[in-house]
């Protein structure tokens, strides 16, 4: 049995959080067995050349003080800031310690975070990753809300509705990306406006331009992706990034789904999992699972 058959056997010992008031925790399984790695001082990183100069992506200036800011009911599950919750930002750190180890070994750097279906908390985990990527190991990192049919990150981050990935992809000449700063070192691309015909879009030859740039430009490329149950855009993004991290909530997502998403990726994308709202010390659960709190995408 490999370390996603553990995960998904331990979805059947672990409950969600059924009191509000309960403190729940984000528990991340591998893919593989590795150390953890400490946060550090930046990474040591050879200067790459590119091939050639990036004409779509370029990292957003600093943020200026105010514009970008959390949604107040996400607020305290951000990992990060004077409110963020110090045990979670520990589960994070523990999270970007692989994938810090699998960069520094493998190369790693670039990933697609989805679930299984909407609700498991996949956007929230996109967030708190790149957030502590970022801050806690110095790196520079791109999040790109790649889910174009029904954009998860906007009802976290307060940001006026504009133009973002939608928009350049249908565009009919190149033109540079609408980035946010969200930190010196973390930078956002919205969505932009959904659009239906989503598929058209991750298809184009821009899509793996965007995608081939930022991974120049940047030390890590994270996409919070759409859910793999309600369409086929998952599994297009996942054989474009380096691999893939899969979300479940425990005590909500139906073991048969996340089976049967975790199949439609293919095992040997999936980096590891993220379970997400389990309650320490809780009894364990049915088979099925009953409606949870929600934690965002």
């Amino acid at each position: 049995m490999n370390r996603i058959d553990d995960a998904l056997k331990r979805l059947h010992g672990d409950r969600a959080e059924e009191d509000e008031t309960a403190k729940s925790q984000h528990h991340f399984i591998p893919a593989w067995s590795t150390k953890e790695v400490e946060p550090n001082a930046a990474p040591q990183r050879e200067n790459v050349v590119a091939e050639r100069a990036p004409r779509l992506v370029d990292r957003a200036g600093p943020p200026p003080a105010g514009v970008v800011q959390f949604s107040s009911e996400w607020r305290e599950r951000i990992a990060a800031g004077p409110e963020g919750d110090h045990a979670l930002i520990e589960q994070f750190r523990r999270l970007a310690a692989t994938l810090h180890h699998a960069h520094i070994n493998s190369g790693l750097g670039s990933l697609m975070v989805t679930s299984a279906l909407p609700g498991d908390g996949k956007t929230l985990t996109s967030i708190n990753l790149a957030l502590v990527l970022a801050e806690s190991y110095r790196y520079n990192v791109l999040l790109i809300d790649a889910d174009l049919r029904r954009p998860s990150i906007p009802q976290v981050v307060d940001l006026a509705q504009g133009s973002g990935l939608s928009e350049a992809l249908r565009a009919q000449t190149e033109q540079k990306l609408a980035l946010v700063a969200m930190t010196s070192r973390l930078t956002l691309l919205p969505a932009g406006q959904p659009i239906a015909n989503s598929i058209a879009a991750l298809t184009s030859p821009r899509m793996r331009q965007i995608l081939d740039e930022a991974s120049r430009r940047f030390d890590w490329v994270i996409l919070d992706a759409p859910p793999v149950g309600p369409t086929t855009d998952a599994r297009i993004l996942a054989q474009m990034v380096g691999g893939t991290l899969f979300v479940l909530r425990a005590g909500r997502t139906p073991h048969r789904d996340v089976k049967n998403a975790i199949d439609t990726i293919g095992r040997e994308q999936i980096l590891g999992i993220v379970m997400n709202g389990v309650v320490p010390g809780a009894a364990q659960s049915e088979y099925y699972y009953g409606p949870g709190k929600g934690t965002g995408g």
